[in-house]
C-alpha cells in the first residue's frame, strides 16, 4: 500500500496543496488500508498487499460505524471520508481502481457549530497584556532597544495583527515586510498566496496599524542569520530568535500570551484560529459586516463557509430560553 500512498501524495504536490492537508491526507488514508488489513486478516506477512482496487463500498460503511462507535466526532469521521474520496478519485484517474466506493456512503450528520471565539471582555485581558509586557520591557530598557522589548513590540504586533485581519497562522507566517503597507486610513496587509494559492488585501485597522509601526521601528533585518539551510530573516516580517517566526512559532506566542492574560482555560486553547474566528465573529455581530465582505476579508472561496459564524452559541441558545415566560 505505501506504494499507492506514495503516488498520491506526490499527486497532491503537483496540486499545490498545502503541506497541512497533504499530511492530514496521508494519516487518513494510511489509517483506512490499516484498520482494513486488521479486518481482512492482513499483516507485513501477507504475501499480496490489498490493492484500491479490492476497496468495496462496504468497506467504507463499516470503518465509518467503526469510527463512530470509537467515539470520533462527526467532524472527524466525516473529513476521513473525504480524504478517502480524494484518493479513490486519484485512483481512478491513475488506473488503480475502477470505482469510487466512498461515493455511495453518506457522511454522518452533525448539528452546526458556532466556532469557538473570545469574547469582547476576553480580547481587551489579551490586548492589555501584551500592551503591559511591552511596557515592562520599555521600562526594563530605558534609552536603549533590548531584544526583550523587540520580542515585546513583536508580540503586541502580532496579536493585533491577527485580531483585526482574521488571517490564517500560515498566512501571517508568510508575511514579508514588504507586504505590509503603512499608508495612514489606507494601510493593509497583502496575502499573496493565501489558501488555494489566492490574493487578497485585507485593510489595516488604526490599532494593528499603530503596533505594526512600532515593531518595524525596531526590527532587526540580519537577526537569526548566521546558520546556513535556514529561511533568510530579512524579507519576513516577524522575527525569531533563528530567522523567521513560523506557524509555530506564531501558536507559541499567542498562547503564551492568552496564559499570561489568565485567558486560556481547560478545554479552550487560544490559538491564532480562534483569534481569525474572533474577527469574523466581532465583524458580524459587533458591527454588522454582511457575509459577502467577510468572506472577501477572510479568503473565503464560499460564502457557505462564511455563513457558519451566524450559528448561535451555547450562551445565544441560553439567554433565548431564558427570556422565555
Amino acid at each position: 500500500m505505501s506504494d499507492y500512498l506514495t503516488a498520491f501524495i506526490a499527486h497532491l504536490q503537483t496540486q499545490d496543496r498545502s503541506p497541512h492537508t497533504i499530511a492530514a491526507y496521508r494519516n487518513d488514508v494510511a489509517a483506512f488500508f490499516a484498520w482494513l488489513e486488521t479486518q481482512l486478516g492482513r499483516g507485513e506477512a501477507t504475501p499480496r498487499p490489498l490493492t484500491p482496487m479490492e476497496v468495496t463500498t462496504f468497506d467504507i460503511q463499516k470503518y465509518r460505524d467503526a469510527l463512530e462507535d470509537a467515539g470520533r466526532q462527526p467532524a472527524g469521521v466525516n473529513r476521513r471520508l473525504a480524504a478517502l474520496r480524494v484518493f479513490f478519485a486519484w485512483a481512478i484517474e491513475a488506473g488503480h481502481a475502477s470505482a469510487n466506493p466512498v461515493q455511495r456512503v453518506k457522511g454522518v450528520k452533525q448539528e452546526a457549530r458556532t466556532p469557538k471565539a473570545l469574547t469582547s471582555q476576553e480580547v481587551y485581558r489579551l490586548q492589555r497584556e501584551a500592551a503591559a509586557q511591552r511596557q515592562l520591557a520599555q521600562a526594563k530598557a530605558g534609552a536603549d532597544t533590548s531584544p526583550t522589548l523587540v520580542d515585546a513590540l513583536r508580540d503586541e504586533a502580532l496579536l493585533n495583527l491577527l485580531l483585526y485581519t482574521g488571517l490564517r497562522v500560515s498566512e501571517c507566517a508568510d508575511l514579508r515586510v514588504t507586504d505590509v503597507v503603512l499608508n495612514g486610513k489606507d494601510s493593509q496587509v497583502i496575502v499573496r498566496a493565501g489558501k488555494g494559492r489566492k490574493y487578497r488585501e485585507v485593510p489595516l485597522h488604526k490599532t494593528a496599524r499603530q503596533a505594526l509601526e512600532a515593531y518595524l521601528a525596531v526590527r532587526p533585518d540580519g537577526r537569526g542569520a548566521g546558520k546556513p539551510g535556514q529561511d533568510e530573516p530579512g524579507p519576513y516580517l516577524f522575527l525569531g530568535q533563528r530567522g523567521r517566526l513560523g506557524t509555530r512559532g506564531i501558536q507559541f506566542r499567542i498562547t503564551a500570551l492568552a496564559e499570561a492574560a489568565g485567558v486560556a482555560r481547560p478545554g479552550f486553547a487560544v490559538t491564532p484560529h480562534v483569534l481569525r474566528h474572533t474577527f469574523a465573529t466581532r465583524l458580524l455581530r459587533e458591527v454588522g459586516t454582511d457575509l459577502v465582505t467577510v468572506a472577501a476579508l477572510l479568503g473565503h472561496a464560499s460564502i457557505a463557509t462564511t455563513q457558519i459564524y451566524t450559528q448561535p452559541s451555547a450562551s445565544d441558545k441560553a439567554a433565548a430560553v431564558a427570556g422565555l415566560r
